[in-house]
């Protein structure tokens, strides 16, 4: 194992050959592993047409006067600020309440927050980014004092995974793969083979760090034996720290072309590390959740290269009808059908960024269709 400046380096050298290897692709085979990268990306910047909400209409007047508590892993990440504001807003639409809660990335923090929650009566509780197992207890105490708990972006789409504590109820999520691959998709075709990548991984968040960065690798390894990519972990409480580290990881690397965060909550800190280290002009940043500030960056054609995302405020809304579902007495749904689009040179320049940001996607009056959903004139 390499160390890049305090950074514990998880996997270095994923190559198609066994690590170490510099072995080269067969004869025209690269080229067209070049060119299934360029139309796989050019696919993925198209916008999203056609998009409904998951699930069956129900009557969501049912939640009236009801609370949703979410226990974010970080209110200090843009993204998390969305998902709070969607669900307040969707929630306010039926006359229900959504509370949000920082836990600053601290598995104490949301157990207290789990506990402001059963104090209020709370109808349904989020615990959002920590994996359920970690909060068992309050979990427990929640599911004694009568109040479901639905695990918030900590799994892929689908059924529940296996082991959660009993009082997990539901999930309510996005998928983390999707994007994985379509970056990886992007940077093949962008480097045309060429690419040194660093992947910034967040142990502490493991079931989706894990589902985004092995979709990366796994297509990243498809595509491409030429391409190099070394997996670092760094610690969702140590994001802010990034600014100082990734000029180190630069420096320590001279040879890196793409920087590849998990989230955009880490390119906030890593653009003036990139700066620093007087790198804007050969080091990519590749990154996922298409935050309003880091769009403004990939407008502006500045360190930030690409982005993958999902409508943020839209999946808020969706997050209000998985909480509304529950609290009507409904089963939650396992696939909230977020959409996920790549932006990059080819069609930023076409995306109002004053818009806010769900306008982004081509997905139409979306808060129209959950009222249509929940029987909201």
């Amino acid at each position: 194992m390499k160390t890049v400046k305090g950074f514990k380096t998880l996997a270095v050298c994923l190559l198609v050959a066994a690590c170490g290897g510099t072995t080269s692709a067969p004869s025209g085979t690269a080229s067209a592993n070049v060119s299934e990268a360029q139309s796989l990306a050019k696919k993925a910047v198209a916008p999203i047409s056609n998009w409904q909400p998951a699930g069956q209409p129900f009557e969501a007047s049912k939640a009236k006067g009801k609370s949703m508590f979410y226990i974010s892993v970080s209110l200090s990440i843009p993204f998390e600020q969305y998902m709070l504001q969607g669900m307040k807003e969707g929630a306010a639409i039926v006359g229900a309440t959504a509370v949000g809660f920082d836990a600053k990335s601290s598995v104490a923090e949301a157990t207290r927050g789990v506990g402001e929650a059963i104090q209020a009566k709370a109808g349904v509780i989020f615990i959002d980014g920590f994996p359920p197992t970690l909060l068992a207890p309050a979990i427990a105490q929640a599911k004694a004092a009568g109040i479901p708990v639905l695990t918030a972006n900590s799994q892929e789409a689908g059924p529940l995974l296996p082991g959660y504590p009993d009082g997990v109820v539901g999930s309510a999520t996005h998928s983390f793969a999707t994007p994985g691959k379509i970056e990886a998709d992007w940077i093949v075709a962008d480097s045309k083979g060429n690419a040194n990548i660093i992947y910034l991984r967040s142990a502490d968040v493991p079931v989706i760090t894990d589902s985004e960065k092995d979709a990366f690798v796994n297509e990243l390894n498809r595509l491409c034996s030429s391409c190099k990519v070394q997996v670092v972990d760094v610690p969702t409480s140590q994001w802010s720290q990034l600014t100082p580290k990734t000029a180190s990881m630069i420096r320590a690397n001279p040879n890196v072309n793409y920087f590849v965060p998990d989230f955009d909550g880490e390119v906030i800190f890593m653009v003036p590390g990139v700066t620093s280290a007087n790198a804007q002009s050969k080091v990519k940043i590749v990154s996922f959740n298409a935050t309003p500030s880091v769009m403004q960056n990939l407008k502006q054609h500045y360190v930030v290269a690409a982005e993958t995302g999902g409508p943020n405020l839209l999946q808020g809304w969706a997050f209000a009808d998985e909480g509304l579902r529950v609290l009507a007495g409904q089963q939650p749904l396992n696939d909230l059908n977020i959409p996920t689009r790549l932006f990059d040179a080819t069609n930023i320049n076409g995306i109002d960024l004053s818009l806010q940001e769900s306008e982004w996607y081509g997905v139409g009056d979306y808060r129209a269709k959950f009222k249509r959903q929940w029987g909201v004139s």
